[in-house]
This record gives C-alpha cells, sequence and structure tokens, in this order.
C-alpha cells in the first residue's frame, strides 16, 4: 500500500556482512532497513589522493579508531589484547582499509582445536559453508585462478587475475628457482566486466 514503511527486517551497520544481508534480503522482496552510525565514504578522500598521504594515514585515515578519533568512532579497549582493532564507522565499515584480498578459510582453520590444540573447533565445516563462499564469490565477482592446491577445489573464479606487477614477477621467478610454491591470491577485484560491473 503506498506510504506503507514497515520493514521486515532491520539491520544494523552497513559494513561488508549487513550491507551483503541487506542486498541478498532485498532481492528477494524482503523489505529492509539499513542502519549505519557513519556517513558515505567520497572515494576522492582517500589518502592516496592526497600528497600528504602519509600524515593522512596516521591520523584521520589511520584502521585504529582510538587514533582516528572521528566523530562517528568510539574508543575500543584494546588494552588486553595482542591484536589492535581494525574498523571503520562507514558505509562501507572495514572495506574502506581493506584492500580486496579475498581468501577463503581452509577446511583446517575449522579444526584448530583438533589440529593444533588452540582454541576452539567450529561447530561446522568448510563443506557446510561451501556453497556460501562460491555464492559470496559469484555476487563480489572474483579476480584469481582455480586450482590452487592449497584449497580444495573451488568454483571458476568470475575474471583472471590481476596481473603481476614487476615486483610480484620477481618474487615469482625466486619463487620458481627455489621451488617454492606460489599462486596469485584471489582478489574482490574485477579484471573484466562482469554481471553489469565495469572492470
Amino acid at each position: 500500500m503506498p506510504g506503507d514503511d514497515r520493514t521486515d527486517v532491520l539491520v544494523i551497520g552497513a559494513g561488508a556482512s549487513g550491507a551483503g544481508v541487506s542486498w541478498m534480503l532485498s532481492r528477494a522482496g524482503i523489505r529492509v532497513v539499513c542502519l549505519e552510525q557513519g556517513d558515505w565514504v567520497d572515494a576522492r578522500s582517500y589518502p592516496h589522493w592526497q600528497p600528504d598521504w602519509e600524515l593522512h594515514r596516521a591520523t584521520d585515515w589511520s584502521a585504529e579508531p582510538n587514533v582516528r578519533r572521528l566523530p562517528q568512532d568510539y574508543p575500543v579497549n584494546d588494552a588486553g589484547s595482542p591484536i589492535a582493532p581494525l574498523m571503520y564507522n562507514a558505509v562501507g565499515g572495514s572495506t574502506i582499509h581493506w584492500s580486496a584480498h579475498f581468501p577463503r578459510f581452509r577446511p583446517s582453520d575449522f579444526r584448530v582445536k583438533s589440529l593444533d590444540g588452540v582454541a576452539d573447533d567450529w561447530p561446522i565445516d568448510y563443506a557446510t559453508l561451501e556453497p556460501y563462499f562460491d555464492l559470496n564469490d559469484r555476487m563480489m565477482g572474483v579476480a584469481g585462478i582455480t586450482g590452487d592446491p592449497a584449497y580444495p577445489p573451488k568454483s571458476p573464479r568470475q575474471t583472471p587475475p590481476i596481473p603481476l606487477d614487476t615486483l610480484g614477477a620477481t618474487i615469482a621467478r625466486g619463487f620458481d628457482r627455489l621451488g617454492w610454491h606460489w599462486w596469485p591470491s584471489d582478489s574482490a577485484i574485477l579484471t573484466r566486466d562482469y554481471d553489469g560491473r565495469r572492470a
């Protein structure tokens, strides 16, 4: 009915998970409201566009909210943790600081207690999540190559891998000479047009 602003689902946070869930639910016809405490980030304001980018990376664009101290941030007590927070309060969440590196967990990551004697095993395994990994890959569009022996077989990557730059090619040649395994990382960066999106 016109003017009906009721919703079925309220999602808190428009980061990678919140935005993905909101997108999937809305595509299924579910009425969704997604609340985000931060704002939209204009890509032209990223530090690498600024001549003083190093200063911005260490202050207002720091990955740590305790350093950044923007109005939408809140302090995080990380005194008892060896891991510093990497978060950003904005549409896109922590993907604002993300390099689009897109690895999957390995089957062994779900069994760290059984295999390594640390933490706890997950209550689910890789096989349970594999169809959702595949779905997420198709939604994002992943650049890469299938066949990496460090992983179980994966669905085909949507676009070819990002080409190696000079440094990457030099490292690859060195690995080859040493007989070390290397593989181009999956990346959520399109190298060809895909699903109506430009590379």
